[in-house]
């Protein structure tokens, strides 16, 4: 688990934040429902845990900057006998403040009476803070947005700054302790599409062949960082495909997307197998211009590289590629068969915040995932791996997962050798 001493480190950087006499807030989120009376698993809002560790529903934080002193209070809900013997959940003020560092922590009945807008006559509050995501548009207002807007109800003139995108810069470059959880959640991915290729052989259904990727998850604590993609055949074409369903075939082509999860944070992962262990002559040229397509932006990857730049170095070389091949006349002709962009940061999110347009540095993470979708050869093509810049260039996280045409045969044939398959 990531310590105390990381959030208070975050924290400060929050308060850099904040003008003198303000006061910021952020709030974890609520639980959403399900089924009947079941609940959805809750996941708190990235940047609450990311300043507090709490990871429990309906808290929030408040830091006030006045008078040249900063208080900070973590305001929780109180469980009930109800959630202790029913769920398991139990904690106090006490065990919360022992959890997370922050010396006032108080029930969420006293949220609104501390709130200094509210409880002094003469209000030395000068500017309000609230962090906005606004992840499910402008129709679905979350906790955050509702209360900016009685803020602002209440004081017209009060200026409201969002905090999102200044925290979203915060965490593009992360800590050594972020770091290393990343590296355990690529490790664990690594081993679990290790047992994919292990087990992966004709007249599977795709459902059957993700288990195995779940088995190592289970079996190591792990939770899902996104829903996994085992997409066959013409399936791999949907770049969003999640149905698992359909029985694979000898010669079919199959493109996972998938990642672990470890303490918050994330990895991803994209590769392209053949089914039967063996690629076509197609299926080898076209996979080798997507790895050469990834290849030449891992090569780029380094401090001071624009990260957007990357997207276009991929796109440069298939294209180069593709038209070699004889499948385009026109470099331009490339978006025929490419549909998204070339990568992603990765943090307390799958798809990370921060700055898409910003030069690479030291202790970024991001993904790079160039692919090439043919329709009419029932054929997509997605090799993509979890980075950390480094000082001079960029680590592979996930270099332990075969990736080559070379890797991936010979994997497969020892693990059919020793009858895995």
């Amino acid at each position: 688990m990531i310590s105390k001493e990381f959030h208070a480190s975050r924290r400060a950087l929050y308060k850099d934040l904040l003008k003198d006499e303000s006061v910021g807030f952020v709030f974890s989120g609520r639980e959403k429902g399900n089924k009947g009376d079941q609940l959805h698993p809750f996941t708190p809002y990235a940047n609450f845990y990311y300043l507090t560790g709490f990871s429990q529903p309906k808290a929030v934080l408040m830091i006030i900057k006045t008078g040249g002193k900063i208080s900070e209070t973590l305001f929780i809900d109180h469980p009930d006998e109800m959630s202790k013997r029913w769920l398991g959940i139990f904690y106090t003020k006490e065990s919360v403040k022992e959890e997370t560092g922050i010396e006032n922590v108080e029930y969420l009945e006293r949220f609104e009476d501390s709130i200094p807008l509210f409880r002094q006559r003469i209000n030395t509050v000068e500017n309000v803070y609230v962090d906005i995501a606004n992840w499910e548009g402008p129709f679905a207002a979350d906790e955050a947005q509702k209360f900016a807007s009685r803020i602002q109800n209440y004081n017209p003139t009060l200026p409201i700054y969002n905090t999102f995108r200044d925290m979203a810069l915060i965490r593009q470059v992360k800590t050594k302790e972020e770091i290393a959880l990343h590296r355990k959640a690529c490790d664990i991915t690594t081993e679990g599409v290790k047992n994919i290729l292990r087990h992966l052989h004709p007249d599977m259904y795709e459902y059957e062949i993700e288990a195995y990727f779940d088995f190592v998850l289970k079996t190591s604590n792990a939770s899902h960082a996104f829903p996994t993609i085992a997409a066959s055949n013409i399936n791999a074409c949907s770049l969003h495909y999640v149905e698992n369903n359909r029985k694979m075939l000898d010669g079919d082509m199959i493109l996972f997307d998938l990642g672990a999860e470890w303490e918050g944070y994330a990895s991803d992962v994209s590769r392209t197998f053949p089914v039967s262990g063996k690629f076509t002559d197609q299926q080898k040229e076209l996979y080798n211009v997507v790895l050469k397509g990834q290849e030449a932006a891992l090569a780029a990857a380094k401090p001071g590289q624009p990260k957007n730049e990357l997207q276009e170095i991929s796109k440069s070389v298939m294209a180069q590629e593709l038209i070699k091949l004889g499948y385009i006349e026109k470099p331009e002709e490339i978006m025929n068969y490419y549909f998204h962009g070339s990568g992603h940061y990765i943090g307390l999110y799958t798809h990370d915040v921060g700055d898409e347009n910003a030069p690479l540095e030291e202790d970024m993470m991001f993904t790079l995932e160039p692919g090439l979708y043919f329709d009419n050869l029932n054929l997509g093509i997605r090799i993509e791996d979890t980075l950390l810049v480094t000082k001079d260039g960029c680590e592979i996280l996930t270099a332990g997962i075969p990736k080559t045409v070379e890797e991936i045969e010979a994997f497969m044939a020892e693990a059919k050798g020793k009858g895995n398959l």
